[in-house]
């Protein structure tokens, strides 16, 4: 007899959670920000027919100043949020 069972699984870091989803076939909702030099091209990003929004946000700690590359990352963000890209 073959029983359907839902299993979900909260992961906090992305190593764990990308090993997870080629262990068990299955997949994650995110930003769709994948790099194939640091995980491989066994992942794809594909857009999710909803019309839920995903809040992106980020922490910067009080009297530090964000590096370039990070301020490089939120202009990046920015041109979607203000794309209207929904």
């Amino acid at each position: 007899m073959d029983i359907e069972v839902v299993k979900i699984s909260i992961k906090g870091d992305r190593a764990t959670m990308l090993n997870l989803m080629v262990g068990l076939n299955g997949y994650t909702l995110c930003s769709g920000i994948l790099c194939e030099t640091l995980n491989g091209s066994n992942y794809c990003a594909v857009k999710l027919d909803q019309e839920e929004l995903m809040s992106i946000v980020y922490i910067v700690r009080k009297g530090i100043e964000i590096s370039p590359l990070g301020k490089k990352y939120l202009e990046e963000i920015r041109k979607f949020q203000n794309s209207g890209l929904k």
